[in-house]
């Protein structure tokens, strides 16, 4: 782990690759990278963090159901 990540709380790390993840698909898109994608979704849902913004845990919520649509 980088000094630079290492300062990071875990929901943000998580919200990077998630970044990275959807940039990635939208370069090449598949039904694998969409199931990762909803993965990540999944585990930044898990986060206690979250609990604090529900707005952003719908969004999150909805985010995940369009993911799992992708990867069918």
């Amino acid at each position: 782990m980088s000094l630079g990540t290492a300062q990071l709380a875990p929901l943000s790390i998580l919200e990077n690759w998630l970044e990275i993840l959807i940039s990635t698909y939208c370069q090449h898109p598949s039904k694998a990278l969409a199931k990762v994608i909803d993965y990540y979704i999944s585990r930044i849902l898990a986060q206690d963090e979250l609990s604090a913004t529900p707005l952003l845990k719908c969004q999150y919520i909805s985010m995940k159901k369009y993911w799992r649509w992708q990867s069918k």
